[in-house]
């Protein structure tokens, strides 16, 4: 394996990374520092560039955030020979395509080619069948040729799209412009669920990563396209660099949820206030009264991320992952609103007072708020007519969840 890991963006080597004694550092290359201004968050808010190397404590949220979690990871760092523990060799393994703008290379081969669905490997039924079937084996559908990353703690198979519809494997770098999701055993109808609960966003006009569902050999999976993949009528491939609010803050990603030391609403508002765009403080509040709205109580810290334009304008990223957890009768919350603790015990009013917090006026917070609730019942309707199969327990389950938060006992504004 090389020696050092070289970190592509925009098609430039922004830097380097060396695992020596198995602890990743890096080092923001020459041309990054000519190119940017110290201080710019060019890989991640904690990681500005500067010309000091950043340690191992730095580095290795980042780089952690980028990999899968629990068996997932273990069963990858099987597949590719490396020990689970070790960041920078899985890294060095699957750093071809992840999520975001970089590509991570041996810094002894050429940079990245131009990036094309054109050079996925196509798929026929039977294949992707074979991929599906396997996922427990080879998560994200990673063997031979295909060398790539995406957290998270659940099953998925990460394809790309080609111009005609059809599926390719993402062979040799080529970028993943899809995520396919099974149905999780332990808890049934999960892609029924997030398709609605993604749809009933997406009919509040909030941005909100595209779903779509279909069956493998019998098998339900949620197809999610990726928002930080823009892709051209001739098959190019635009990345855009983003990353999750673990990312941003340093924070490893075993501690993603509050009580376990994770960051906080008001922890991702500040970010948000000192470095994004006007309104995405009125944004993260739409976001957190929807989340409330269909009992998602696993909005943790890795499912909020912040998308990095070119320009370096930041701005919180589409919806995902959004699923009513409450009916499964699990109500603990990944993140607090206003210290409440529990799915359903959130009301309106909390959700205010956890925004006046964060710097926004108690009357305009209450408008926003207020507009949500308002608009949800339609919503909710018109989810449900493009979802074919959802069971009454997930509707009955959204529709006291509402009730409780417009509640009787609202304080006035």
């Amino acid at each position: 394996m090389a020696d050092e890991l070289a970190v592509w963006m925009y098609g430039s080597r922004v830097a380097v990374i060396d695992g020596e004694s198995g602890r990743p550092r890096l080092t923001y290359t020459e041309e990054a520092l000519r190119r940017y201004p110290a201080g710019t968050p060019l890989l991640s808010l904690s990681l500005p560039v500067r010309a000091e190397r950043y340690p191992q404590g730095a580095v290795r949220p980042f780089l952690d955030g980028l990999l899968p979690e629990g068996e997932q990871r273990r069963a990858i760092a099987r597949e590719v020979r490396v020990d689970p523990a070790d960041t920078y060799n899985l890294v060095w393994a699957l750093g071809r395509d992840c999520a975001g703008a970089i590509v991570i290379l041996p810094d002894d081969e050429p940079g990245p080619p131009p990036a094309s669905t054109l050079t996925a490997e196509p798929l026929d039924e039977e294949a992707l069948a074979g991929l599906v079937a396997n996922l427990r084996s080879a998560p994200l559908g990673v063997t031979g040729r295909v060398r790539l990353s995406l957290a998270g703690a659940q099953q998925k198979l990460l394809l790309t799209r080609m111009p005609d519809g059809s599926w390719g494997r993402p062979v040799d770098g080529t970028p993943s412009t899809h995520i396919l999701k099974p149905e999780i055993a332990a808890y049934p109808e999960t892609v029924e669920n997030e398709a609605f609960c993604m749809r009933i966003a997406r009919h509040l006009g909030l941005a909100v990563a595209h779903v779509e569902t279909t069956q493998v050999m019998g098998r339900k999976l949620i197809v999610v396209e990726r928002y930080d993949r823009i892709v051209g009528e001739d098959g190019s491939v635009e990345r855009v660099h983003q990353e999750d609010l673990c990312q941003a803050t340093g924070t490893l990603p075993d501690r993603k949820y509050q009580e376990d030391g994770g960051p906080s609403l008001a922890r991702l508002a500040a970010i948000i206030e000192m470095a994004a765009e006007p309104k995405s403080l009125e944004t993260l509040l739409r976001y957190v009264t929807v989340i409330a709205v269909i009992g998602n109580g696993d909005a943790h810290a890795k499912n909020f991320s912040i998308l990095h334009d070119r320009s370096g304008a930041l701005r919180l990223a589409p919806l995902y992952d959004l699923l009513c957890t409450l009916c499964y009768r699990e109500d603990r919350l990944a993140m607090y609103v206003d210290d409440v603790r529990r799915t359903n015990r959130v009301t309106a009013d909390r959700i205010i007072d956890e925004a006046v917090r964060w710097g926004l006026s108690r009357s305009r917070a209450t408008d926003i708020v207020d507009d949500i609730l308002d608009r949800a019942t339609p919503a909710i309707t018109a989810a449900r007519e493009q979802t074919q199969v959802l069971p009454d327990s997930i509707v009955m389950t959204l529709e006291t969840q509402l009730s409780r938060l417009r509640g009787a006992g609202r304080t006035a504004a």
